[in-house]
Parts: structure tokens; sequence; C-alpha cells
């Protein structure tokens, strides 16, 4: 099972950068007789950036998931491998007898046939892991984006008012 560790690391950074976030926009400078604010767009592209940074935990633990499924279907094909030369040791032994060469035959056929049989079901059970694995890290993922294309739109929304109402405040004076 990996470790949790770095995802609520992760999510921890997260939730700071929000926080960072929430501090700026509620620390920025009121315009009098509004509700209007100034935002530095420099301080939230910075912490815009630092999100982004944040998030690709998700697509290295995927690539890790898929090096791990690789490396089972590689030992698999090793196994089934060491298994076909020991099955075809077997039945050079026993090549002098007739009876022993049929016997040596349908047993290393019978190794061959575990073989690809545990091959076939460690290579499924890896993929069916991979898969859920990534699913489980691309869920993950659409959370936090989701969540944070919330927050950016609220903040957007109030960065675009800010500039509306400094637009509208430099018409009136005009």
């Amino acid at each position: 099972m990996p470790d949790k560790a770095p995802n609520l690391n992760m999510k921890l950074e997260i939730v700071e950068i929000i926080g960072r976030l929430e501090a700026v926009t509620s620390s920025a400078t009121k315009l009098p007789l509004t509700r209007r604010a100034v935002i530095n767009p420099s301080e939230i592209q910075e912490l815009v950036n630092q999100l982004r940074n944040c998030l690709p935990t998700d697509i290295n633990e995927a690539l890790q998931i898929i090096r791990y499924r690789d490396a089972l279907v590689s030992q698999a094909q090793a196994d089934a491998s060491r298994m076909r030369g020991k099955a075809e040791q077997e039945s050079m032994q026993k090549v002098s007898d007739t009876q022993i060469m049929r016997d040596a035959r349908a047993k290393a056929q019978g190794i061959l046939d575990q073989a690809g049989r545990e091959r076939a079901a460690i290579l499924a059970q890896a993929e069916k892991e991979a898969a859920e694995k990534v699913e489980g890290a691309d869920r993950y993922a659409i959370e936090v984006l989701t969540r944070l294309e919330a927050e950016m739109d609220t903040l957007l929304g109030t960065a675009r008012h800010g500039i509306e109402s400094l637009k509208e405040g430099k018409a009136l004076e005009e």
C-alpha cells in the first residue's frame, strides 16, 4: 500500500496556498464607498504557480504505478522463461527412453501451461491494480482541480470586479 504522507503533505500545501490566496484577497486595499478592493495580480499569479507545482505528485504517483506494473510483467516473463528452461532441461535428461520422453514432454507442457496461466494471472492482477490506482489518482486530481477551479473563479471574479471598480472610478473623475 503506498505511503499516504506525500499525499497528505500535498493536500496541506494546497490548503496553505489557498489560505494565502484568501489572505491576499482579504488584505487588499478597499476602495472608498464601495465593496471593491485592489488586488496585486503578481501575488495571485505567484500563488497560482505554486498551486500548479503541487499537483504533479498525482501524475508522478500514476507513473510509479505504471512502472510497478511493468516490473511485475517483466518478473512474470522472467519466471516463465526460467520455468521453460527448467522444463526443457528436465525433458533432455529423459531423452534416452521413449516413454520417459513422452512423460517428460507432458510434464514440460504442463509446467509451460501452468507458467502461462500464472503469468496471465499476474499480468491481469497487475493491470487491474494499476488501472485502479490510476483511476483513483485521476479522480483525486479531478476533485482537486475542480475545487481549485472554483477558488480561481471566485478570485478571478473578485479581481475583475476590482478592475471594473477602478475603471468606473476613473470614468467618474473625467
